[in-house]
């Protein structure tokens, strides 16, 4: 899923772990955007029509339409060609850089039709002229039925990490509780808030990480759905903390791209404590009572 895995676990036979990294490998297989033969590939290239899938992708499809419907829209699972559009073509680590467009070329606003769920015979239908992309909602789902995995098989302790997103379960090893650090935007090796969920997952989108030049124009892989295009926003990290990582990594990427002035707003109202960090090192928190600036971004930033 282009981003790094770690799997510890307590409890059940010695070969779980491996059992649950052929699970994850499985789920790659059906839902990455890059592969020509996965479920997700096949669905997007069949638009319009009919695409039967397994019970695994039938629920990445129907996890990403009540998410788009409880985030107000500010999640939008049908902007994969925006995205394209926007120079991110490729797996990370084999991106290239593209020129700017000329106006009205790309990065079009996301389509308003909606995916259309078959339960009965697991199929879904994306509309067409648009392309379905997994993205963040894929890894924090895969994390969420890597750990029911793991305790169904007798794990008592789980902790399942993928690209940032991280889920618990069971009894903390290391301490009484779990204690998971949110890291400062600007010096990742300094933590700015702490969580503790008992069996829950944290979840941070940033717009710093894959970020990328177009000529003169500065993009990242979060995007607006009302433009299409990078969001234009005053926040560069939201973490925000849920029962399931799926969630989670929603409510953190909506939060971002609605920006400061509603994202501790957003939190609350889904259920999800969380931190928001500005572009000046403002810190917005659901537990605090008024923003307080701590942290010190890059010159370079702090100009922009």
């Amino acid at each position: 899923m282009g981003s790094a895995c770690r799997i510890v676990v307590d409890g059940g036979s010695t070969h779980l772990v491996d059992e649950a990294c052929e699970l994850i490998r499985r789920l790659e297989s059906k839902w990455s955007r890059f592969l020509l033969d996965s479920e997700v590939t096949q669905a997007n290239q069949n638009a319009g029509n009919i695409t039967i899938v397994s019970n695994e992708t039938f629920d990445l499809f129907s996890h990403a339409v009540d998410a788009q419907t409880l985030s107000h829209g500010l999640f939008n699972p049908l902007m994969l060609d925006q995205l394209v559009d926007l120079g991110y073509d490729a797996p990370w680590q084999d991106r290239h850089v593209v020129p700017v467009p000329s106006a009205g070329t790309c990065a079009q606003p996301a389509l308003s039709d909606a995916i259309v769920l078959l339960d009965e015979i697991s199929a879904v239908i994306v509309p067409q002229g648009a392309a379905f992309d997994p993205g963040g909602i894929g890894k924090g789902l895969a994390a969420d039925l890597v750990t029911e995995f793991l305790v169904d098989h007798g794990a008592t302790s789980t902790s399942v990490e993928l690209g940032g997103d991280l889920r618990v379960s069971g009894e903390s090893w290391y301490a009484t509780e779990w204690r998971i650090g949110i890291a400062n935007p600007f010096d990742p090796a300094t933590d700015i808030a702490t969580f503790s969920p008992q069996h829950g997952a944290v979840a941070t989108s940033s717009t710093l990480r894959r970020r990328w030049a177009a000529g003169h124009e500065q993009r990242h892989h979060l995007l607006d759905p009302t433009t299409g295009r990078s969001a234009d926003t005053d926040l560069v990290a939201v973490s925000a903390c849920s029962t399931a990582a799926w969630w989670a990594e929603v409510a953190a990427k909506s939060a971002l791209i609605a920006g400061s002035s509603r994202a501790v707003d957003l939190l609350c109202e889904f259920g999800t404590p969380g931190v928001a960090v500005a572009a000046d090192g403002t810190v917005f928190s659901t537990h605090a009572a008024a923003a307080t600036t701590v942290l010190s971004p890059p010159r370079e930033m702090a100009m922009s």
